[in-house]
């Protein structure tokens, strides 16, 4: 079988040095794959022997309507019948597009929880355009959709969508793997003199709820000299800097940059937090209850589906400041 990708991520681009650019090279073990990406700069190389890679170059406008000629020709001359895209948005149009010009099969890939609750609508112009886009115009005439977790497959159920369509594929981990890591981090050591170290693990985006959670922080920090630790980069970066320093904080709020070794932070941190507004899945949580370090978190992604309350995991309802202070202190 030979698969059509259209993808928004640009690590493939590094043309095997990303760990997203090698797991392409896996999927093309199994079938031939070409890849398209909507990009400033225009590349064309391979992977691998199976795997084909092209960005449009040019600007967003550009990249529309590159992306459209770029498919269709490539479905033209590989003969392609299956289109598979990242998200139910720009690439989802593009999929669709391409779908009703060649009548290929059309996949999309729903890794975001963008359909379960309003947050995603309300936070934002663009998001409320592509919020009804994705719904109407891409969502309900794909005839295949993937999802990471039970959570969206109801929300998809909600909307009126046949349950025929929709694939749940969980991003998968492996226990043996996590449980046989040997860290080479101990937080204990790295930071000593506090009484209990905490930590946030991921991207530092709007939806992670981050500069809530130092705010939660600024409160117990009060009478407990407990460390959190946030390891990430992404836009909030200098807004959480900036609280962080404004409220005199360094002392016990520390930001630290993303590490390709989560398990590191992981096995040696007393408590992960998991403070999303929004989550498609949330491998950290997963990640952290199989390594048995405890989880607070809210009531998004995993949460009471695939990770269910324990006395190790701790689920609440979602902002609820009081109840974040107590399962903290509680720890």
């Amino acid at each position: 079988m030979q698969k059509l990708m259209i993808s928004l991520d640009n690590n493939i681009l590094n043309e095997g040095v990303s760990i997203v650019a090698m797991r392409m090279i896996e999927y093309g073990k199994k079938e031939r794959l070409f890849i398209i990406i909507p990009n400033k700069e225009k590349k064309s190389f391979n992977l691998s022997e199976s795997v084909h890679v092209a960005s449009t170059g040019g600007n967003k406008i550009a990249q529309y309507f590159r992306l459209k000629k770029m498919g269709k020709k490539i479905i033209k001359k590989e003969n392609i019948n299956f289109i598979t895209t990242q998200d139910p948005f720009f690439a989802g149009l593009i999929g669709r597009y391409l779908k009703n010009k060649t009548g290929a099969t059309l996949e999309i890939q729903l890794h975001g929880d963008f359909y379960s609750s309003d947050y995603y609508k309300k936070s934002g112009l663009k998001n409320l355009i592509q919020y009804y886009v994705g719904k109407w115009f891409v969502l309900k005439k794909a005839d295949k959709i993937r999802v990471v977790g039970e959570r969206i497959r109801l929300s998809l159920l909600n909307l009126g969508i046949s349950e025929n369509k929709i694939i749940t594929k969980a991003i998968q981990n492996d226990p043996e793997v996590i449980e046989s890591y040997t860290s080479n981090i101990n937080l204990d050591d790295k930071y000593p003199n506090y009484e209990k170290t905490f930590l946030v693990l991921g991207r530092l985006e709007p939806v992670k709820n981050i500069l809530w959670l130092i705010e939660i922080f600024k409160e117990i920090l009060k009478k407990n000299n407990f460390l959190l630790l946030i390891v990430g980069m992404g836009s909030v970066e200098k807004d959480i800097e900036e609280q962080i320093k404004n409220n005199n904080l360094d002392n016990n709020i520390k930001l630290q940059n993303w590490t390709e070794n989560p398990y590191d932070y992981l096995r040696s941190a007393d408590c992960l937090l998991f403070p999303s507004l929004s989550e498609g899945y949330g491998l950290v949580a997963m990640e952290a209850n199989v390594i048995g370090t405890k989880v607070i978190m809210n009531d998004v992604g995993v949460a009471n589906y695939e990770l269910k309350p324990s006395d190790k995991v701790k689920i609440l309802p979602i902002n609820d400041k009081e109840a974040w202070i107590q399962a903290i202190l509680n720890i």
